[in-house]
């Protein structure tokens, strides 16, 4: 069974039921509570777009209790109707005629990503789980989220190839500066980051890195607040590097 809704302007969601019941079914049987794995993605026209959709759809569409928010610049029909053939609960945005694509001194992924928390603060502010920015660049291994379902605040893992690393025992981090140097592919923020309002937003002129320092200054006091999920290990990879 499906059950769809459809709005006007910049949102389109469409809920696949079947996927979920068995889970939904067996959580209510435990007495448990499944928090809620919600996954960003900015995506624009491109040749590759499709494979990438693709790629990454089938990362997330065994994983249970996940909401995929993807953004684009203005709905297009190819990324409609992938959306629509995924069994992947999903919510699909655009930037309701405010960009119409990339300009210069603007990292427009980020102003896409503060449509979506925008939009996650609107219907989605008292949901229990875990946010993650996942790009089209990277590969995402299914083992990740069942890791990053229950972080409490802040949780971080390798992103294999980037530039941004950490060590641990004490966490240290492979450069100084911004203040917390992680990849985007990296970390998994609590949904009560939401909370924060508009300081829980990414400054649009600055690196996907810096956006992640500023929003992690926003959030927690010092880094013994940021729980490790895994020091090493293939969790997500920089794809290009691959071919």
């Amino acid at each position: 069974a499906v059950v769809s809704t459809q709005s006007t302007g910049a949102e389109r969601q469409l809920v696949h039921c079947d996927s979920e019941l068995g889970h939904k079914i067996n959580a209510m049987m435990s007495g448990e509570t499944s928090k809620t794995i919600f996954i960003i993605t900015p995506t624009y026209t491109r040749p590759t777009q499709l494979a990438e959709l693709t790629v990454l759809a089938q990362a997330l569409e065994h994983v249970p209790y996940l909401h995929w928010i993807v953004l684009e610049f203005a709905f297009t029909n190819l990324v409609s109707r992938f959306l629509s053939s995924t069994n992947i609960k999903f919510t699909h945005l655009d930037s309701n005629g405010t960009m119409s694509g990339f300009q210069p001194g603007i990292n427009a992924c980020n102003a896409l990503r503060n449509i979506a928390l925008d939009h996650m603060t609107k219907y989605h502010s008292n949901s229990t789980g875990v946010i993650l920015f996942a790009n089209l660049d990277r590969i995402y291994s299914t083992d990740l989220f069942d890791k990053v379902r229950n972080i409490k605040k802040v949780g971080i893992w390798p992103t294999v190839f980037a530039d941004e690393q950490f060590q641990c025992n004490p966490l240290t981090f492979s450069s100084k500066t911004p203040k917390y140097p992680i990849n985007l592919g990296s970390i998994g923020f609590s949904t009560d980051i939401l909370q924060k309002g508009s300081r829980a937003r990414f400054p649009i002129k600055i690196s996907d890195t810096e956006g992640i320092s500023w929003l992690l200054e926003a959030f927690i006091e010092d880094k013994d607040e940021i729980e490790v999920i895994k020091c090493s290990g293939e969790y997500v990879w920089y794809k290009i590097l691959l071919i």
